[in-house]
């Protein structure tokens, strides 16, 4: 398998345990939480959900072409 693929899925493997660890929190919690200020920790850093969703556009960009802001409807 090509090296750029394989980085491309190790990266979206990591992005989306984060994302899933976040929605957890508010699963979890009672309270509408505000997850863009919600920190997780992956990347050996602590990053809040504005920082992961930064990291997932960031992906998106580079390893797709895509826009994660249009809206698809």
């Amino acid at each position: 398998m090509d090296k750029n693929l394989l980085d491309a899925l190790s990266r979206a493997k990591t992005l989306l345990k984060a994302a899933g660890t976040l929605l957890k929190k508010q699963e979890d919690s009672n309270y509408v939480l505000n997850l863009l200020t919600e920190t997780v920790y992956y990347d050996e850093a602590e990053c809040d959900g504005s920082c992961l969703l930064d990291d997932i556009r960031y992906w998106f960009d580079e390893f797709t072409n895509e826009n994660i802001d249009e809206d698809e409807r």
